[in-house]
């Protein structure tokens, strides 16, 4: 089963841009802000380029009633911290898709994967049916 959402974006107080090239996603070189990088399944393999103050957003498409949930398998506490998670389901109706959202923060330089499974967690391992996993290069 493939989900997918369609945007990948970043958002700067001061008007900075991003720029894709080769799998690599980066902030404006003139943006001195911190900034809010918003990633979406599209995203799965890259290497994000950051700054120490920026937040990342993680939108996955998930169905919950499937058993199926989003978590954070891997990602290092010295460059990046979890903020908080959150669901959206805008059809209450049974069996509706929706997407959960994980929040991070960049907190100092260097390199980190950022990895999560979907998967039904009192299966256990076996139960993962699909992974994500970017690496955040972070610069002061």
């Amino acid at each position: 089963m493939r989900h997918g959402l369609v945007c990948i974006a970043l958002f700067a107080p001061v008007g900075g841009y991003a720029a894709i090239d080769g799998g690599t996603v980066s902030p404006a070189a003139a943006m001195s802000s911190d900034a809010m990088l918003t990633l979406t399944d599209r995203d799965n393999g890259r290497h994000v380029q950051a700054h120490v103050g920026d937040e990342l957003e993680l939108h996955l498409a998930e169905n919950a009633t499937t058993g199926y949930r989003w978590a954070i398998d891997n990602y290092d506490a010295g460059v990046i911290e979890f903020v908080e998670t959150s669901a959206s389901y805008p059809d209450a109706a049974v069996g509706s898709g929706g997407e959960a959202i994980f929040r991070f923060r960049v907190i100092g330089p260097g390199s980190s994967p950022l990895a999560l499974k979907y998967w039904r967690h009192w299966e256990g391992a076996g139960s993962i049916i699909q992974r994500f996993a970017v690496t955040i290069d972070a610069a002061r």
